[in-house]
């Protein structure tokens, strides 16, 4: 058993000034770090979230990007595209170019002022079938 003077000894150690303030810094630097590491979880929960986002938004333009190309991997698209472009034509095929409707326009017009005095039917029958158009 302790004697009562060892443990007046201790009890007037542990109450004294100096033991006190050693006891309330080490409080604080463990308060110091512990707010240092919530700190840094917080950030890296942030951190997480946002990578998780980034990753969802790069997963959708993987699948758009993968449905692309399969687009672009059919015949069809091929094909459409070397019509396009290429000026390419099937076997057999003949290419029809249709005027745009301003060139149109402008010869109507043109039958128009041409054959003043005709009836309508008449100024239909030359835009079809004038030899000049």
């Amino acid at each position: 058993m302790k004697t009562p003077t060892k443990k007046r000894f201790i009890h007037r150690i542990m109450t004294s000034r100096g033991v006190l303030l050693l006891e309330v810094i080490l409080i604080v630097i463990i308060l110091i770090g512990i707010t240092k590491e919530v700190v840094r979880r917080m950030s890296l929960r942030q951190e997480i979230a946002t990578l998780e986002q980034q990753i969802a938004e790069l997963q959708a333009q993987n699948r758009s990007l993968g449905e692309y190309v399969a687009s672009i991997n059919t015949d069809s698209f091929r094909e459409r595209e070397a019509r396009k472009r290429l000026n390419l034509q099937r076997p057999g095929e003949t290419l029809l170019i249709v005027p745009e409707a301003n060139s149109t326009s402008l010869i109507a017009t043109e039958i128009l002022s041409k054959t003043p005095g005709t009836s309508n039917a008449q100024r239909w029958w030359y835009y079809f079938f004038s030899p000049n158009s």
